[in-house]
């Protein structure tokens, strides 16, 4: 074998190894992608199942009651308004609840509500479930009662990481397919519920939480266009979050146009090179309510 023979077959030798191994990156990046979407997707269905049961045991008596609205979680300040979070209260029977009423014999008040994290240092939030029986106590629908919990430390952490969150109920009153964001049904009335109610949210969690992408420069007023520096995220939308500031763009990662600062009710502001930017995965999910809504007379 001569001497470039031997130098052709070392360059093939090493084209070979540099292909095997960049297919099992290839490989394995794609394993790590689906290990992670994986562990997002059961966190969510855990939360679809407890929502399913809860809005399955919805009163829907004489008695029972719903009422989809939003709290303040923070007061306007010099420069930004006031910051509100949707929240979701219904009476629900307990016996379908036996976590809550392990006897069975009376009715639940539950309260889902997002709660800011840190309302100081950015919109993440968690999505806490309250529940505490009929009578016990201020009722969850008293002004004030909710916020009177959470200051006690009550209340289960269901998600954390929650970038944004929508509730939605189909009109009772209104077009077939029509959503309205709020809603209040009392109780001792002939108003029907809504037939059926929906929940989208976006969340940070796992890598996208621990090491998230960072600015590559700063961001003015003036900014057309964002640079980020990290790791791709597994899905990215069209809003990202910086700080408190709401951003819509549009591309793909790592580089995105700007096509709206301030977004969802937050305020534009400067951002310095190196700041966090939070990449939220979607996710959504509907319930259809016991007897499509309908009020039951005894």
């Amino acid at each position: 074998m001569t001497l470039l023979e031997v130098v052709l077959a070392l360059a093939l030798m090493v084209l070979l190894g540099s292909f095997v191994v960049g297919v099992l990156r290839s490989v394995l990046g794609i394993w790590q992608a689906s290990e992670r979407r994986g562990r997002g997707d059961l966190v969510f269905l855990a939360t679809v199942e407890q929502f399913r049961r809860d809005l399955g045991a919805l009163h829907t008596g004489p008695r029972g009651w719903l009422v989809l609205d939003d709290w303040r979680a923070r007061a306007a300040g010099e420069e930004e308004p006031e910051w509100r979070l949707p929240r979701l209260r219904f009476l629900a029977r307990g016996e379908n609840l036996p976590l809550d009423d392990p006897g069975g014999e009376r009715a639940v008040e539950i309260a889902w509500l997002l709660v800011p994290e840190d309302a100081a240092a950015s919109r993440l939030c968690r999505l806490v479930r309250i529940a505490q029986p009929e009578g016990a106590g201020a009722s969850l629908l008293e002004r004030g009662r909710l916020e009177e919990l959470l200051r006690q430390g009550a209340g289960l952490t269901v998600l954390d990481g929650v970038a944004w969150l929508e509730f939605a109920a189909e009109d009772p009153a209104g077009a077939a397919g029509g959503e309205v964001r709020a809603l209040r049904v009392e109780p001792d009335r002939p108003d029907d519920f809504p037939r059926r109610l929906s929940l989208r949210l976006e969340r940070v969690a796992g890598r996208a939480r621990s090491h998230p992408p960072r600015l590559d420069g700063e961001v003015s007023d003036a900014a057309g266009r964002l640079l980020l520096r990290g790791s791709a995220p597994l899905a990215a939308g069209d809003h990202l979050l910086i700080g408190r500031e709401w951003i819509e763009v549009g591309g793909a990662f790592p580089s995105f146009t700007v096509r709206q600062r301030g977004a969802r009710g937050s305020v534009a502001a400067d951002h310095p090179r190196g700041a966090p930017v939070w990449l939220p995965q979607a996710w959504s999910a509907s319930w259809r309510l016991p007897a499509d809504g309908r009020r039951l007379q005894p």
